[in-house]
Formats: C-alpha cells, sequence, structure tokens
C-alpha cells in the first residue's frame, strides 16, 4: 500500500522589541516604595535574551562565512529560552524570514542602524531545508 508522505510545520513568531529605555522619572505603579522596580527587572531579562540572540545570530553568521570551515563552533542556544525555542528556526532544516522594521526619525537613528545590522546579519545564516 502506498503511504502517504507525513509533513509537520512549526511557525514562531517573534517580537524582537528591546526594552525601552527607562527612565528615572517612570516608576511601576505596582512596585513597592524601596523595591526594585519590577519594570526594570523585566527589562533587564529581555536585554539578556536579546543579547543571547545576537551571540546565536553573530556565529551562526560566522560559519556561514566559513564555507570551507571544518568543525563546528558552539552555538549557545540553551542560553536563553528564546534561543532554545528557535534552535530549529535558526540552525536547522528550516526556511526562515526576518522582517526589521525602523523608523526614519532622527531621534531613533542608534535603534534603527542596530536594527539593520542585526538583520544583516541574520540574513547571512544558510540554512538547508530538505523534505524528509
Amino acid at each position: 500500500a502506498d503511504a502517504t508522505p507525513l509533513f509537520s510545520s512549526e511557525l514562531n513568531l517573534v517580537d524582537l522589541a528591546g526594552s525601552e529605555r527607562n527612565s528615572p522619572h517612570v516608576r511601576n505603579p505596582g512596585a513597592s516604595p524601596g523595591g526594585r522596580d519590577v519594570r526594570l527587572q523585566e527589562g533587564g531579562h529581555i536585554n539578556k535574551s536579546l543579547l543571547v540572540l545576537s551571540t546565536v545570530i553573530s556565529k551562526l553568521s560566522e560559519m556561514a562565512g566559513k564555507s570551507g570551515a571544518s568543525g563546528h563552533a558552539h552555538i549557545p542556544y540553551r542560553s536563553s529560552k528564546i534561543t532554545r525555542i528557535l534552535q530549529n528556526s535558526l540552525g536547522g532544516n528550516a526556511l526562515s524570514m526576518i522582517v526589521c522594521n525602523v523608523t526614519p526619525a532622527s531621534r531613533h537613528c542608534e535603534e534603527s542602524h542596530n536594527s539593520l545590522r542585526f538583520a544583516s546579519r541574520a540574513r547571512s545564516i544558510r540554512t538547508m531545508p530538505t523534505r524528509q
């Protein structure tokens, strides 16, 4: 009997917006007096995850640039939840796409430039998607 091939897919939609620059004048209304602001802690966790993701993207793009390189560099996928979730999409058997949103406003020039550099590094990653 002919067996119908079974295909599985995974879709990850991730908003990689970083934490806003925290102003000393803006406080979380739920923060306890004298206690650490919850919003600042959340921002710290987001920034750590983005740093790990940036490291993973950089290492994968370096590997793509060294097409004839032998051996494998250590890619720290397990250093953050986001990189662990995206492991198959970033370095596996997958087709991936990145959408980079920037603004023409001059006051956000640095953030736009950083986003474009990140997208450029991500673009250089090469995966080999195949049907199995």
